[in-house]
């Protein structure tokens, strides 16, 4: 009985001892995950550095902040540019070439007749502007001033080298969209050369805007290639005004010029007044309508003649035309003008004299993707007011094909 009794407590005491046992064991069986890093490798935890993240992180703040200010100042900075390949027959040119080939037209056949590239920074209060002219005859300098923006918004003033500030055809339009691919004849006569040397102040104000200053004169045509041939200065401005449908304006031009060819050294007067309007329509359900007109009255030309002082010197002169553009769809437009130059008011009608040329001109432009265009065009020349026994056609009949790129 006591036996029995023995057997039993032992039964029921071996769960109890058997928990006992794996208390004391659990210890020394702990995961490898929850032991100290000492007893694992023998090294020390390295604590969380939280300056070194941050440091990291203003590093690339700073970098972010230069690099932002480098993204901007490069928005400033504007490039563009276009290059016009051409070709052009012209009637009548073979006896020019045989006889007197000096004298022979240059731009015939095939040629570059512009190749641009214009930079142009615009600082908070001046810009920089330079324009280049690249073709096989070489590089020149079409623009390069500087501009100083004024307090009055839409004011500044521009210095160095800049288009003249003298009606429609070289005040307003660019090189690029002329609507005939050249300017009218008496453009080519008062304006020769398109930018001189000078100071001017701009300003717009309201639907008027204005340019007027100093400039040498003689353009960048005449034999100084942009100096001045003497000491005066003229005065050059344009008003203009912008009525959304209707555009103009008005031009002055005051100066002189001294023949130092001549031994007596003459002065003589540069005068110019001149008129342009534009009016666009809706007329046509192909496409817009454009309406232009320009006359001017001169006197003394400029040309690289007399030392730079330029041709028909104190001769009275005048000229006009007129042009009408009409829209085909997105992609063509035809174009007509109708022009009349004198350049010597006082001609006489005698021998083989031509006082007044006439010419009318059309153009048809197909523009292709961005920045594309081909144009044809043809010019016929005519001898208005002339001697008896001059014909009135002087067969100078011209066609031109040309491809633009423009970026």
């Amino acid at each position: 009985m006591n036996r029995l009794t023995a057997i039993l407590a032992v039964l029921a005491l071996c769960p109890a001892l058997a928990r006992a046992q794996e208390a004391a064991a659990a210890p020394q069986q702990a995961p490898a995950e929850q032991q100290s890093p000492a007893a694992q490798g023998g090294q020390e935890e390295t604590p969380f550095d939280g300056s070194a993240i941050q440091g990291k992180v203003d590093s690339l703040a700073e970098q972010y902040a230069e690099t932002k200010t480098d993204v901007a100042s490069l928005k400033k900075l504007k490039f563009s540019g276009y290059i016009q390949g051409r070709y052009a027959w012209q009637e009548s040119t073979a006896a020019d070439f045989n006889t007197t080939p000096e004298s022979a037209p240059a731009q015939q056949g095939f040629f570059i007749r512009r190749g641009r590239l214009k930079a142009a920074y615009d600082a908070d209060w001046s810009q920089f502007v330079l324009q280049l002219d690249a073709t096989p005859a070489g590089v020149s300098a079409k623009e390069a001033f500087a501009s100083i923006k004024l307090p009055w918004q839409g004011f500044a003033i521009d210095a160095g080298l800049q288009l003249f500030p003298f009606g429609y055809e070289v005040g307003v339009r660019s090189s690029s969209d002329l609507d005939l691919l050249e300017r009218s004849a008496v453009v080519r006569a008062y304006l020769a050369g398109e930018y001189d040397l000078g100071v001017a102040l701009k300003g717009v104000y309201g639907p008027l805007n204005f340019k007027v200053g100093l400039f040498n004169g003689d353009g960048v045509d005449a034999k100084q290639a942009g100096y001045d041939n003497d000491q005066r200065k003229d005065v050059i401005g344009r008003l203009g005004v912008d009525l959304g449908m209707l555009t103009g304006g008005v031009s002055g031009w005051y100066g002189k010029t001294v023949n130092y060819v001549a031994s007596d050294d003459p002065e003589y007067d540069r005068y110019r007044l001149g008129a342009d309007a534009q009016l666009y329509l809706d007329l046509l359900p192909v496409g817009g309508t454009a309406l232009k007109g320009e006359y001017i009255w001169g006197r003394t030309t400029i040309s690289d003649k007399n030392g730079g002082a330029g041709d028909k010197l104190g001769k009275t002169g005048h000229g006009w035309y007129g042009l009408a553009t009409q829209n085909v769809g997105r992609y063509h437009q035809v174009a007509f003008r109708y022009e009349e130059f004198t350049a010597d008011n006082t001609l006489p009608l005698t021998g083989t004299n031509v006082k007044t040329a006439r010419e009318i001109q059309a153009a048809v432009h197909t523009f292709v993707g961005e920045g594309g265009k081909i144009s044809l065009a043809w010019a016929h020349p005519m001898n208005g007011d002339r001697a008896p026994g001059v014909s009135s056609d002087p067969k100078r009949d011209q066609f031109i094909v040309q491809a633009q790129a423009k970026f």
